[in-house]
């Protein structure tokens, strides 16, 4: 591993370590209502489908999609390299009775054997990889044959000119009704942004095709709605993330 790539998990655990009493109270972390958890439901289970699967949530943060799951009867671990975000991963899970095995383990050093999930799935991860590549390749090791990667995240940096301005508008409503904007405390890594590739590129193009490269089979995205974007004011707030979901199968 290079200094650089060290240098960057680093700043990445610290980040998420510091903004863990927080995180799910900023938009698009946690669940703040009952319409936007019917819509994740809706999301998951058009990507996870079959029952009581082995599933595991790479980089769970709090545990936002390994609760989810945990509920619909899948049996979920979920890792992350911030004891912080596990911490309250645990406390949620704890509240909800819900069983979920939340454990340490770096997202492309994965401290599982070979062939072991019938599911990986991950939201809002692989962005944050300073080797894309690496991370997809340890994900598709743990996978079992026939087994269902997926990966849910957003291209937060292309946007045609249309959602420029529509962005541009988001934050200035966001500042008068929340008094704050769409770049998060919990999402200032700018400093060291330069350095992930997958901010470089179009999205979920580049995605899909690591999926390829690395052998994958069927390996397609699709757009979604981002779940907050509902009504006038929440469209205008929310409305112009380019979220999707890419999903493969080993």
């Amino acid at each position: 591993m290079s200094t650089q790539v060290r240098e960057v998990k680093e700043k990445i655990r610290q980040r998420w370590n510091e903004s863990a009493g927080e995180f799910d109270q900023c938009p698009g972390h946690g669940i703040h209502s009952e319409e936007e958890k019917k819509a994740w439901q809706r999301i998951l289970a058009k990507a996870v489908e079959g029952n009581q699967l082995k599933v595991l949530d790479v980089g769970t943060g709090t545990g936002f999609i390994a609760l989810l799951l945990a509920e619909y009867g899948h049996s979920v671990t979920g890792v992350d390299v911030a004891e912080e975000m596990l911490a309250q991963a645990r406390m949620k899970a704890k509240r909800q009775r819900l069983e979920v095995t939340f454990q340490s383990g770096d997202a492309d050093e994965l401290p599982f054997q070979d062939k072991v999930f019938d599911v990986v799935i991950n939201r809002h991860v692989l962005w944050t990889m300073a080797d894309p590549e690496k991370a997809v390749s340890e994900w598709a090791r743990v996978l079992k044959p026939g087994g269902k990667l997926v990966i849910i995240d957003g291209d937060w940096n292309h946007f045609s000119w249309v959602k420029k301005l529509w962005k541009l508008a988001s934050t200035i409503t966001l500042r008068i009704t929340e008094g704050t904007d769409s770049s998060s405390k919990s999402h200032d890594l700018r400093d060291f942004e330069k350095d992930l590739p997958l901010r470089k590129q179009k999205r979920p193009e580049a995605d899909v095709r690591i999926l390829r490269a690395l052998g994958l089979k069927n390996p397609q995205a699709a757009g979604f709605k981002d779940p907050r974007a509902r009504g006038l004011v929440n469209n205008l707030k929310y409305g112009y993330y380019q979220r999707f979901v890419v999903t493969a199968s080993k």
